[in-house]
């Protein structure tokens, strides 16, 4: 059993989890901060406890969107009146997924990027604070990057074997 450190709103939280799932559980802290922060920047709650509360409704109704939208797929594939979308088709909806996803993460990076920008202007535009915001950008840029990278990795392994399953019925 290991233990992995997350952050929410700025404060730490340490969460038990089996052994080699460290960085799916750093993962899925990092996406309820961003969707904390999303939520608690709109002014959609008037406290914290409240902004928690919709965080976590906010995130199951996205599970359970993709849970019905993997229901009715399933009910299309096993219908024999109805043989649903080739393999092919699914297949190129899925990358179509993954790439609208791909660019949304790019897109949160170019916001982070502009944010340590200005970060860097508002102090006084020093060299030193610039290339210190420069580096810090291009690392988040890099890890994100990788994040991004193993989570195409893994769909597209995932698309990999549905197509299979698919040419085999």
């Amino acid at each position: 059993m290991s233990k992995v450190n997350i952050n929410v709103n700025n404060k730490p939280f340490t969460i038990a989890c089996d052994d080699g799932q460290e960085s799916r559980v750093q993962q899925l802290g990092k996406y309820v901060d961003e969707r904390f922060r999303e939520l608690n920047q709109a002014g959609a709650a008037p406290n914290e406890s409240y902004t928690l509360v919709l965080t976590a409704l906010v995130i199951a109704d996205d599970m359970f969107d993709a849970k019905d939208q993997a229901e009715k797929a399933r009910l299309q594939a096993n219908s024999s009146a109805n043989r649903g979308p080739s393999p092919a088709e699914i297949e190129a909806k899925i990358r179509a997924e993954l790439s609208a996803a791909y660019d949304n993460h790019i897109a949160g990076l170019n916001a982070e990027i502009a944010r340590l920008r200005q970060a860097a202007q508002s102090a006084g535009n020093n060299v030193t604070d610039l290339a210190k915001a420069r580096a810090e950008a291009e690392a988040a840029l890099k890890a994100r990057e990788a994040e991004i990278a193993k989570v195409v990795d893994a769909m597209t392994e995932r698309v990999e074997a549905a197509v299979k399953k698919l040419k085999r019925a």
